[in-house]
């Protein structure tokens, strides 16, 4: 189990409940779930599903991550933040709800006390188009200026009008 604040769930624990929620939702066995994985590069077998499960395996890679969230058709994010709103161990001495903490790793919105221009001047250019015709305010301008200094674009790095709004 992993050491979180008091009532407050991490990264691990969620990712161990998320795989045996997800395995038993569609009726695989530990075996199953290991066999799906292999071609994905992962050498998990029943043993190994089932110790992680019981928590006696302790970790799990990013490449695990992403290879569970293939197996099981659904997003990372749903696999390491918990579906419902509960209490989110992001850091030692960090807790946030599993709401805001859902959208920080989508990128849709600074955790509380992050430097929003940081944030979002980090989010690739795709990121960006989606956020502008989500409303969030990004303009055509904004994201035309963005691909001429990163050199991005379609023009290789060639000036070109912003798109506009």
């Amino acid at each position: 189990m992993e050491h979180t604040e008091k009532g407050a769930v991490g990264p691990i624990d969620t990712i161990r409940a998320r795989t045996k929620q997800l395995r038993g939702h569609r009726g695989w066995t530990a075996a199953e779930l290991g066999a799906r994985l292999k071609p994905y590069g992962l050498r998990w077998d029943r043993s190994i599903v089932a110790n992680f499960e019981a928590g006696r395996r302790r970790t799990v890679s990013v490449n695990e991550l992403l290879a569970l969230a293939l197996v099981f058709d659904v997003a990372p994010v749903n696999l390491l933040v918990p579906v419902n709103d509960a209490p989110y161990q992001v850091a030692a001495n960090r807790v946030e709800d599993a709401d805001t903490v859902r959208a920080w790793v989508r990128g849709q919105k600074p955790l509380p006390g992050v430097d929003e221009r940081t944030f979002f001047g980090e989010v690739s250019i795709a990121d960006m188009r989606v956020s502008r015709q989500n409303g969030r305010g990004v303009t055509g301008a904004v994201i035309g200026g963005i691909e001429h200094v990163r050199g991005e674009g379609d023009d290789h790095g060639q000036h070109r009008e912003a798109p506009e709004r």
